[in-house]
């Protein structure tokens, strides 16, 4: 099991009230402590998002270690808000503990932003893998929550986001046009990708993968062991309104963190008991009946947006198609966006 080490010995005694009260004997084991914050207008900078993140590692800890759901919500919002509580319901249907992370020193990437909503993103270490954090603060009198996480691949590195001699990283609006997709707009192609597969017309600006036609080919193979049980498998996904956060990368590029929700569904024809699959049975209140069954998951990733105009990387293949030579061609010289990170867990389930 991994711990993150505890800073009381460096920051005050303070609890938050989320559930959590100061004990007037200091405890023998060494334990994570919940760490008080004062709402007010800070600017934002880099050194007040190193803050803002040494914060949220100490009481999402502190959560985990004790079990605290509530405390646990209360540094969540947006899609991180419905994996945390469903990422707390799996342990206690397990009767185990909820995973404790340890995070490293985290590369901070904090555009010069007037006003509110403020955000940052952080590259953190954690364990093996790093995770891609970004974090929200829409008013003054509010708090930072962690806004979504994801997880890059194996083997890829954080990517090099473009910083000024200040530290402060560059925000792209989420309509922006000097880069092949306008980073509000990431989500829809890969979308349906994830559905149609690589002959969808979106394919020509989405390189393949595990979290673009790799989703396709994993429904296709489900549909076919679903139908030798009777079932009719389906899976869809969309696009959500919740924040994109995009950042310039220093080839011109950029990197966008966004979500994604999905809807796995097995419907059959006569009503009964409905299996619920292994990885939401902990999300079902006793043992769901009827034709159909939803499961929903919240997916979250990270993607590289090719600035517009430009040339694939030297060391990119292009992906197999099939056509004469002339479209092999165009296909090789045509710069595609990439999907470097995933993560999520199924958030609900429906049935009727």
């Amino acid at each position: 099991m991994r711990t993150t080490a505890t800073v009381a010995a460096v920051l005050p005694l303070l609890l938050l009230g989320a559930g959590c009260s100061a004990e007037r004997e200091r405890p023998r084991a060494a334990r994570p402590v919940a760490i008080a914050t004062t709402s007010s207008d800070v600017p934002l900078t880099p050194r007040s998002a190193a803050r803002a993140f040494a914060l949220w590692t100490v009481n999402d800890d502190l959560a985990r270690a004790s079990g605290d759901e509530r405390l646990a919500l209360a540094w969540a919002v947006d899609s991180q808000r419905a994996v945390t509580a469903a990422e707390y319901r799996r342990a206690a249907a397990d009767g185990a503990q909820v995973a404790r992370h340890a995070y490293g020193r985290p590369a901070l990437w904090v555009p010069r932003l007037d006003g509110y909503p403020q955000w940052f993103v952080a590259a953190a270490p954690r364990g093996r893998e790093t995770a891609l954090m970004a974090f929200t603060k829409p008013s003054p009198e509010q708090r930072w929550r962690l806004s979504l996480l994801t997880v890059l691949d194996r083997g890829v590195k954080p990517p090099k986001v473009e910083v000024d001699a200040d530290g402060y990283a560059t925000a792209l609006p989420t309509e922006d046009q000097s880069v092949l997709i306008a980073p509000s707009l990431v989500a829809p192609p890969q979308a349906a990708v994830a559905e149609d597969g690589p002959g969808s017309y979106s394919a020509r600006v989405l390189k393949a993968g595990p979290y673009t036609t790799g989703y396709y080919a994993e429904k296709e193979k489900a549909a076919k062991k679903a139908a030798k049980d009777g079932l009719e498998y389906a899976s869809t996904f969309t696009a959500t309104s919740q924040p994109v956060f995009p950042l310039r990368t220093e080839d011109g590029g950029c990197l966008v963190l966004y979500s994604l929700t999905r809807d796995v569904s097995l419907t059959r024809e006569k009503d009964g008991p409905l299996d619920v699959p292994g990885d939401a049975d902990h999300l079902a209140a006793g043992k769901p009946t009827g034709r159909e069954l939803h499961v929903f998951s919240s997916l979250r990733f990270a993607a590289l947006v090719p600035a517009r105009n430009s040339k694939p990387a030297k060391n990119d293949k292009p992906d197999k198609v099939s056509g004469s030579d002339k479209s092999e061609k165009q296909e090789k010289e045509r710069p595609k966006v990439t999907v470097i990170a995933e993560d999520g867990a199924a958030t609900r389930i429906e049935s009727s």
